[in-house]
């Protein structure tokens, strides 16, 4: 509030950041909506920017928008103009106005220096408020005075409190019942104060009544992310995450002349922090990250994902075929040999003990967990010429 209503006449950008369904749109819907912002410009407009939007359509909802917040009636023939004919009706309507507008949900920063424009720097007071899952167009130098807010989790209280709102609502005594309270908490700890995970399962469990249906949940997460329908609209916003990924595992990292492969990969792990893929716990000395999260979530969202394109699969020691063909061993369980087992590229191993599959003959990678036991390595490991990388 105080970066979007405050008497300097300087024009200003406020970003908000942060990543799919952490609550950006919601906090400024909530402040564009009070009377006394409204009432501090001449007129105001919210455009919701698709990753596939076309600057001409941006344009002609700005125009409407402004006409109607100052009950002014629209060009009829405001659907037949131009580029150029659009900029210059906006440019001449702004001329001597004090306006708000919020970019919500921006991709790509060629949108502002497209925008732009239209939004000329009058020494007026007016505000530009933007959304973003980049970090990167957040801090961009957009030539006038700038704030950036990222936002935060919520805290465990106002988490407990909102997902009781949402499951309980309709309960005869309106809160979590005793008998339920160690699994809501437990469903409540995977969402780490991520608002759109609180209000997704609250909703999904507000149905649900019994101890075991709550224990069934809390132990298929992965299974319910994929084929519940309560949870699409979660799934649908966090996938625009995946889908604008580079996958940067062996073999992916993208070869550029003159520069190191570790700087490249270096580069994209930026990137999955910038885009809040990632999120960064610990930065060395150059400020470059040295440990990263992934929240629960989106964890559990990638392993579906991962498996439905048969990037990579957790193994479970059912005697199924095996159709990724990078495997991850988390379970301490025996490696029996299955269907697939020959075309693996990568094999993780994050257990103490297990035994591993033999007649891996295109492996390119074997990481081995830091505390493992090892009594015996795979026969054939001197004849995998595939292999790039071992850790043992």
């Amino acid at each position: 509030m105080e970066h979007i209503v405050n008497e300097l006449q300087s024009q200003s950008i406020v970003s908000v950041v942060g990543m799919g369904g952490s609550g950006k749109t919601t906090l400024v819907a909530k402040i564009f909506n009070i009377d006394i912002v409204k009432r501090h410009f001449n007129c105001y407009a919210w455009i919701t920017v698709t990753q596939t939007y076309v600057i001409e359509d941006l344009f002609r909802s700005l125009i409407k928008q402004f006409h109607e917040a100052r009950k002014e009636e629209v060009l009829r023939d405001i659907d037949m103009m131009s580029f150029r004919e659009l900029v210059e009706i906006l440019v001449n309507f702004l001329n001597s106005k004090k306006y708000l507008v919020v970019l919500d949900d921006v991709w790509d920063i060629n949108l502002w220096a497209q925008i732009r424009v239209s939004l000329q720097h009058r020494q007026l007071g007016s505000r530009v408020v933007l959304t973003t899952r980049n970090d990167d167009i957040a801090s961009y130098a957009f030539g006038v005075a700038s704030h950036v807010h990222h936002i935060q989790p919520l805290g465990k209280k106002n988490t407990w409190e909102l997902f009781c709102k949402e499951t309980f609502s309709t309960h005869p005594i309106k809160s979590c019942p005793l008998e339920l309270e160690p699994f809501a908490r437990e469903l409540v700890g995977k969402c780490n104060g991520f608002p759109l995970a609180i209000v997704a399962l609250g909703g999904l469990m507000s149905s649900k009544k019994s101890r075991s249906e709550w224990s069934n949940v809390c132990n298929s997460l992965n299974w319910h992310l994929r084929n519940v329908p309560l949870l699409g609209s979660m799934q649908s916003i966090l996938l625009l995450n995946f889908n604008d990924l580079l996958w940067i595992a062996e073999g992916f990292v993208e070869h550029v002349k003159g520069v190191t492969l570790e700087v490249i990969v270096d580069r994209y792990l930026s990137e999955l922090c910038f885009s809040s893929m990632l999120q960064v716990v610990e930065r060395n000395e150059e400020g470059r990250p040295k440990q990263c999260r992934m929240h629960d979530v989106m964890r559990e969202l990638a392993l579906s994902t991962s498996e439905k394109e048969k990037f990579c699969a957790v193994y479970d020691g059912k005697d199924e075929a095996i159709e990724a063909r990078r495997l991850s061993f988390q379970f301490e369980r025996e490696i029996k040999s299955s269907t697939g087992i020959s075309q693996l590229r990568s094999i993780l191993v994050f257990v103490k003990e297990t035994t591993l599959p033999s007649d891996c003959k295109f492996l390119r990678v074997l990481d081995l967990a830091e505390n493992m036991s090892i009594t015996k390595l795979l026969d054939d490991l001197g004849y995998l010429f595939n292999l790039r990388y071992i850790y043992i």
